[in-house]
């Protein structure tokens, strides 16, 4: 089977393509924290400006189908935030996903103390994937706009 590939540029049109074609789990998670009506592509954009590090996840095709990079909480504090955000193509590649995910955690464990986000509860497969490259993931709690339960993730270096 052909493997992922990832680049360091992200352009407007892989933004589009994977906001336009983002997984519903993705979806219900960001409009549990940010309320419905949301703009996907706003949203995707607004995650890549903030990070240091963003990535595009590209099929052997040229398909863009998942975005994720590390947003700074605290240079101080060691805190980084990684996300990730798909289409549903980019589940077609499990292999690769945990290889990627492991390589990326420990890369970024080595300039931050801890790593951590939220996953929305009902996300059973992030949650497992979480969990197999390193992340202890811990039981739901009120998050949110309105409270729904997120199960925060965390490794620390």
């Amino acid at each position: 089977m052909a493997r992922l590939q990832f680049a360091k540029l992200v352009d407007t049109r892989d933004v589009r393509h994977i906001a336009s074609n983002l997984r519903q789990c993705d979806r219900q998670e960001l409009e549990a924290v940010h309320g419905p009506g949301l703009d996907f592509q706003d949203c995707l954009r607004t995650a890549v400006l903030a990070s240091e590090e963003c990535y595009v996840l590209v099929t052997p095709d040229g398909e863009p189908v998942a975005l994720f990079g590390l947003a700074p909480v605290s240079l101080l504090g060691g805190l980084g935030c990684p996300w990730l955000l798909g289409t549903d193509a980019f589940m077609d590649y499990p292999r690769d996903i945990v290889v990627l995910g492991k390589r990326m955690v420990r890369k970024w464990s080595e300039r931050y103390d801890q790593l951590f986000n939220y996953v929305d509860a009902r996300n059973l497969r992030s949650i497992a994937w979480l969990q197999h490259i390193g992340f202890l993931v811990f039981e739901a709690q009120p998050y949110g706009l309105n409270g729904e339960p997120f199960r925060r993730f965390e490794r620390c270096a």
